[in-house]
């Protein structure tokens, strides 16, 4: 099972990958049968392909993000909460959770998106 550092090196890297529009970085975090739930409840991508074809799209639209508290982990499990900003839209949170294999990859990611979240710090 991976250590909490290298949970939290994991998820830092996502943050930095996803804020660099980084789709490689980013899917090279993930084990090849991943599956990341964007926005949960909405739509689910499986497999790298179908999270790489996402990750492409999404990098294609302007924004930042901004890591509201601390990792939090327990097990192989993770969660972080975030400020996404695009100058188009107001701020808003989303709560992304994450649970990793032994190897420390992401073996499925849900975020939780928030768009009324606007009493941010």
């Amino acid at each position: 099972m991976p250590t909490r550092r290298e949970i939290c090196a994991a998820v830092e890297a996502y943050l930095e990958h996803l804020g660099n529009h980084d789709v490689d970085g980013l899917v090279g975090l993930f084990a090849e049968n991943a599956v990341q739930h964007e926005p949960l409840g909405v739509h689910s991508y499986r497999g790298l392909e179908e999270i790489r074809a996402f990750d492409e799209r999404n990098a294609q639209v302007a924004f930042d993000v901004t890591r509201i508290g601390p990792i939090t982990v327990t097990g192989k499990h993770a969660a972080v909460q975030l400020r996404i900003h695009t100058g188009l839209i107001p701020d808003f949170a989303t709560t992304d959770v994450f649970e990793f294999d032994d190897r420390c990859r992401i073996v499925s990611l849900e975020v939780i998106l928030d768009p009324e979240a606007v009493d941010l710090p």
